[in-house]
């Protein structure tokens, strides 16, 4: 970075790398954050864990078709993307249809606005109570 800055100057670097770097690590955080997070998924205790129900424990988000198309599925093939995680990306849509079958009600998708369950999680989702072998996020006050 010093090299860079130094023979292209700092507005070059800023421009062309901190920038980008910023907006693909925001994008990364956000869609990490949200597949994983929310008030209807699960946390189980060691005692009953197992491969597939932590695979299970994500949800498929559309960013919406542009977007999606961009992140190559990774948000709306999530779920896809636990069970079978060497599988390529272009395969994912594909799978994700197989899958929502052969799943039923366990496959988790969310259809809410992602600035909404953005929301939604950042409000709601603050604790575990490890008191329970299947427990779910709750919030530090109470919901009115």
């Amino acid at each position: 970075m010093a090299w860079s800055i130094y023979t292209f100057g700092f507005t070059s670097y800023f421009c062309y790398y901190f920038v980008p770097y910023l907006i693909v690590n925001y994008h990364l955080v956000l869609i990490t954050y949200l597949q994983h997070t929310d008030v209807f998924m699960p946390h189980f205790v060691e005692s009953e864990w197992d491969w597939l129900r932590g695979a299970l424990c994500t949800v498929d988000r559309s960013f919406g078709p542009t977007l999606d198309y961009f992140f190559h599925h990774i948000s709306d093939t999530h779920v896809a993307h636990h069970l079978f995680s060497y599988m390529p990306f272009y395969h994912a849509q594909e799978a994700t249809q197989a899958i929502k079958k052969v799943l039923g009600a366990y496959y988790l998708e969310d259809q809410t606005p992602i600035w909404t369950a953005l929301w939604r999680s950042f409000r709601n989702c603050k604790y575990i109570e490890d008191n329970d072998p299947i427990a779910f996020y709750k919030t530090s006050w109470k919901s009115t």
